[in-house]
């Protein structure tokens, strides 16, 4: 959970065209592969992560918005990225990304994805370390529908934003206006 991986699109099309001043932090391969700068999180030794996340996101200090690459999800048993990623930036605003069509960790049937609102609110709780830090909060649900066909992606957009009383959506095939405005 973290801020999604079409970035790009977010910063360069829809708060670009708004004329929002945004940054963005590159923290795993894809984001430094197409921003050719970012901070390789998982090569980092854990003890090391949470600041250079946070010297990452402060050297962005010009930026109204700054946009984090987010890295796996605090479920994952195989993920150390995750809880400093969250500390290191101090979020303000999270969007949950979600594989549509998985119920359980991708490759790890036994560990099952809980109910969203559950889940978001225990993100939220982390961000915040239950108030020590301002309370973040989650804006919206990106959906990876692939492989699902347009009537069921719709169909499971719709019972996602019921389920969390959050704007959801696939980024990729739908636009992201609903999250996005979110954000402003």
């Amino acid at each position: 959970m973290m801020i999604i991986d079409p970035i790009d699109k977010i910063r360069n099309y829809y708060l670009k065209d708004k004329k929002i001043n945004t940054g963005f932090v590159a923290t795993g391969q894809v984001g430094i592969t197409v921003t050719g700068k970012g901070i390789p999180l998982d090569a980092y030794k854990l003890d090391h992560a949470c600041g250079a996340v946070e010297t990452a996101v402060l050297e962005q200090k010009e930026k109204d918005i700054v946009i984090v690459e987010g890295q796996g999800s605090i479920l994952h048993p195989g993920s150390t990225a995750t809880l400093p990623l969250m500390r290191g930036t101090c979020p303000t605003h999270m969007i949950l990304c979600h594989i549509a069509r998985h119920n359980s960790i991708r490759g790890m049937d036994n560990i099952k994805i809980p109910n969203l609102a559950k889940f978001i609110q225990l993100n939220e709780d982390l961000v915040s370390i239950l108030g020590t830090y301002p309370k973040a909060k989650v804006i919206g649900v990106a959906l990876n529908t692939t492989l699902m066909s347009e009537e069921n992606a719709k169909e499971f957009i719709k019972m996602t934003e019921i389920e969390t009383g959050l704007p959801a959506t696939d980024v990729i095939r739908f636009g992201g206006d609903r999250i996005f405005n979110q954000l402003i």
